[in-house]
């Protein structure tokens, strides 16, 4: 066998392996697209509850608390700006010592023009949810404008 033969050969079973590999790629990629095409309803549908709801109930902003007690969840309005914390500390003691677990998360926003302070209500619901209302719609959502 020649060289140039022995080469072709070579360059034949260097592009098979990579169609192998691009073969294997677009399987990943089409595994990918199908979870992303199955989660788009569940998005759509949590996305226009959140469009709905800030519309229906004049939301401010929402935050998942999920994993925090609700004793660990603070809220205060000052200086014109909303701010949720949740903060969760653990102490664990074991063969080795004290172990230590310590989460926090934390939200700020301002208000909109024309919402005070004391037009600021919250609440935390059972699914682990802090919402963020206002008495009234911001002018952003007056008549006509949205």
């Amino acid at each position: 066998m020649s060289l140039h033969d022995r080469l072709l050969e070579e360059a034949k079973q260097d592009l098979k392996q990579v169609q192998r590999e691009m073969r294997r790629q677009m399987k990943l990629l089409d595994l990918h697209l199908q979870k992303v095409h199955e989660e788009l309803p569940v998005m759509q549908r949590r996305l226009d509850r959140t469009l709905n709801s800030s519309h229906d109930r004049k939301l401010l902003a929402s935050m998942d608390v999920k994993g925090f007690d609700p004793k660990e969840v603070t809220v205060t309005v000052t200086d014109g700006k909303v701010k949720v914390v949740a903060e969760h500390r653990e102490e664990h003691t074991t063969a080795r010592g004290k172990e230590y677990n310590y989460r926090k998360t934390t939200k700020e926003l301002s208000l909109p023009p024309g919402v005070s302070e004391d037009e600021v209500t919250y609440s935390l619901g059972p699914s682990s949810i802090v919402e963020i209302q206002t008495a009234r719609r911001c002018c952003c959502c007056a008549p006509g404008r949205c």
